[in-house]
Formats: structure tokens, C-alpha cells, sequence
């Protein structure tokens, strides 16, 4: 069944990312092609050192690919700049990192909510 081109809410393009390190070149991510439809539910899964981090980190903007193209919602993510990259997050994008970065002064849901509030977004409605 072919899915419309608007129905994909996720799409990579050849996505390489590639890090300077002490030791030459690394290659974190190789002409990675996904595309993850709306209302699709996915899991990234893969041994430690596979690119996991990476690849989400490109999908949220967090990180630039040093190659390829990426859309998500619409939004052209590597073609933003840092400002407009951090409102798109902001109004779009939801993260739950590894490492929590949680505020342990604030609820679950006040964590959850706090960054909505910068941005303006109203958390319920």
C-alpha cells in the first residue's frame, strides 16, 4: 500500500554523520534512509556504539548531519538555524534522555511541562 507523502512524519535522506577525533575520522551514521509514517510506532535498537544516540540526536535537531537531509514534521531540520531549531523543539519535539536531565526539585510532570512553558505552549487544550 503506498502511504502519501504527507502521511510520512519522519524522513531521512542519506544522513551521514561523521566526527573529527584524536585518532582520524569517525563514521557515527553511514547514508541512513528512514521513514517513519504518522501514528507508526518505532524502537531504535542496536549494540552500544551503533549510532542510536546519534541518529536521534539528528532526528531532534540536537546534532547537524555532515551530509544528507532531514525532515520531520514538515520542518527541514538541518536547514534551521540554532534560534529557529530551539523553537521547532520547543513547539515539536519531546526528549527523554538517557541521563534524565530532570530537575529534582520539580515533578515528573513539571519537568515535562517546564520546557512547554518557555516556549509559550499551552500544556493542556
Amino acid at each position: 500500500m503506498n502511504q502519501v507523502v504527507s502521511d510520512v512524519l519522519i524522513n531521512l535522506n542519506s544522513v551521514t554523520k561523521t566526527y573529527q577525533t584524536d585518532a582520524g575520522l569517525f563514521m557515527a551514521l553511514k547514508g541512513v534512509n528512514l521513514h517513519v509514517m504518522a501514528g507508526e510506532f518505532v524502537a531504535i535498537v542496536g549494540k552500544s556504539g551503533s549510532g542510536k544516540t546519534t541518529l536521534i540526536n539528528m532526528i531532534t535537531g540536537l546534532d547537524r548531519p555532515t551530509e544528507g537531509e532531514i525532515c520531520v514534521g514538515g520542518a527541514a531540520v538541518e536547514k534551521l538555524s540554532e534560534n529557529q531549531l530551539a523553537a521547532w523543539r520547543g513547539r515539536t519535539i519531546g526528549v527523554v534522555f538517557q541521563f534524565f536531565q530532570l530537575l529534582p526539585m520539580l515533578t515528573a510532570l513539571e519537568n515535562v511541562m517546564l520546557p512547554m512553558d518557555f516556549c509559550g505552549t499551552p500544556a493542556f487544550g
